[in-house]
């Protein structure tokens, strides 16, 4: 990277800071991020870059030398929060009772708003256009096909290029996997339903929390010892709910969760389980049980073209001190996945967590934290990206 691109660089980081402590301080749940898309919009307007707002509800699209010739690159962020307290203690931690960026997706979107502003301010180094795409409810697996629905891809991008802050790695590390990254997710919904009566009168009942107990308990043996421990698999329960009351033995319990496959072959065989146990066990009892799943994210597969290029551009990165080219994939969900099946894909992790200064919890942990150095090199990285466009697009016409 030349010096006037290091000097505007030293320039814009603590901008980025600033912002992602703005969107920190201020998180707004999947579907409900006017503010935090105001506020993006605002920073775009001030730096005089197109964009269109309101793109599968409160996304966002921005262009980088618009009127270039010849197709462009892409890049994601999103900016939707989680329904958790932060319990920080910090001067930014988030001011809304209940809601927190504890998956650093305000991370996520203050990179891309420097990115904007960096190939702003030089547009004419660009061979390329640019498109940044900041995307609402990913959380909720809905933003990414809602923009697409919106006609985001009707000009598709040569590619595009996505990222995530990850705190199980330190600082100055980053990860790419040249095949399945991420797993294919769905919510699922199993109504138990059986018969109420008095609890001091159980033969006159069928018990739908028994009922539920025995499935709950079927499910972790299906996912622990009939399926393929090379090609993992999750099944998991988050929510039980059913009964009314102490002393009336419930006829109707609900178990929600999630299904996470990183092969067709893995999620054909699971799903065809699945069915049967909830469809012949509560027989057993005299109940009977449904299931409704429905897609969340399908598994994220990078380009591996794609790869082989980001893997000369974070090598060369002197901030980056430890890189994984073929990582181990992860059983997490993201809805990147569903612009990575309309056009070739790359989807990055950088190491956020710093041991020394206690930024160890976890994702989606009300004591989630990023040291804010991993910022500077996902924009260095992005930027890389970004001024080799036109390479990019040789890669990928081989």
């Amino acid at each position: 990277m030349n010096d006037s691109n290091t000097s505007h660089l030293n320039k814009i980081f603590p901008l980025v800071r600033e912002w992602r402590r703005h969107l920190h301080r201020h998180p707004e749940l999947s579907g409900h991020e006017q503010e935090s898309s105001r506020f993006i919009s605002q920073i775009l307007t001030q730096h005089g870059i197109e964009h269109e707002t309101d793109i599968g509800g409160h996304g966002i699209v921005a262009w980088i030398n618009r009127q270039a010739q010849g197709p462009d690159i892409a890049f994601r962020a999103d900016f939707d929060a989680l329904p958790l307290s932060d319990h920080k203690k910090t001067d930014y931690a988030s001011t809304i009772p209940g809601v927190m960026h504890a998956c650093a997706h305000d991370g996520h979107a203050a990179v891309l708003l420097g990115l904007a502003v960096t190939l702003a301010k030089n547009p004419e180094k660009l061979s390329s256009p640019i498109r940044l795409i900041f995307q609402p409810a990913e959380e909720n697996g809905q933003g990414a096909l809602a923009m697409l629905k919106d006609g985001i891809f009707k000009e598709p991008p040569a590619a595009i290029f996505g990222f995530h802050f990850f705190p199980q790695m330190e600082v100055g590390s980053a990860r790419l996997h040249r095949q399945t990254f991420m797993a294919a997710t769905e919510h699922f919904v199993i109504t138990v339903k059986g018969r109420s009566a008095h609890a001091c009168m159980p033969e006159k009942a069928v018990d739908a929390i028994q009922v539920a107990v025995h499935l709950i308990l079927a499910l972790n043996h299906l996912t622990t010892k009939n399926i393929d421990p090379i090609d993992p698999a999750l099944i998991s329960i988050g929510m039980v709910n059913g009964g009314t009351t102490s002393n009336i033995i419930a006829d109707q319990v609900t178990l929600t969760g999630t299904i996470r496959t990183l092969s067709q072959e893995q999620h054909q065989r699971l799903h065809t389980a699945l069915k049967r146990i909830v469809n012949d066990l509560p027989k057993a009892f005299e109940a009977e049980a449904e299931i409704k799943i429905s897609e969340v994210a399908p598994a994220l597969v990078n380009d591996p073209r794609l790869c082989e290029f980001m893997t000369d551009i974070l090598s060369e990165n002197r901030a980056i001190s430890h890189f994984e080219d073929n990582g181990q994939p992860l059983l997490g969900g993201e809805d990147f996945a569903r612009f990575a099946q309309e056009v070739p894909g790359c989807y990055i992790f950088f190491g956020c967590g710093n041991h020394e200064r206690g930024i160890i919890h976890p994702l989606h942990s009300s004591l989630f934290d990023i040291d804010e150095k991993a910022l500077d090199i996902a924009l260095e990285t992005t930027l890389a990206i970004a001024l080799q466009s036109s390479e990019i697009i040789d890669v990928l016409n081989g």
